[in-house]
């Protein structure tokens, strides 16, 4: 290899080494959360689970058939 070469193959292997240490620096930046992100995430986690959890599944099933109220022989096959 010559002079020319080296110079070529030293840039390249630089600008490898900075996109790497770019790109760790945005990860970095994107996965570290601050505390009030933690306590949001938390917040919303809480009322997701409290909403997911009002409705016992066959009341969710009746309103989804389109009835309100549970009707005799509701479930029973003849």
């Amino acid at each position: 290899m010559n002079g020319i070469s080296w110079i070529i193959f030293i840039v390249i292997a630089i600008l490898i080494v900075m996109g790497v240490a770019a790109l760790r620096r945005f990860w970095d930046d994107e996965v570290n959360l601050s505390d009030e992100d933690i306590a949001l995430e938390r917040r919303m986690s809480s009322l997701n689970r409290e909403q997911a959890n009002r409705r016992p599944d066959d009341e969710i099933v009746r309103l989804l058939r389109g009835k309100e109220q549970p009707t005799v022989g509701d479930g029973e096959d003849e």
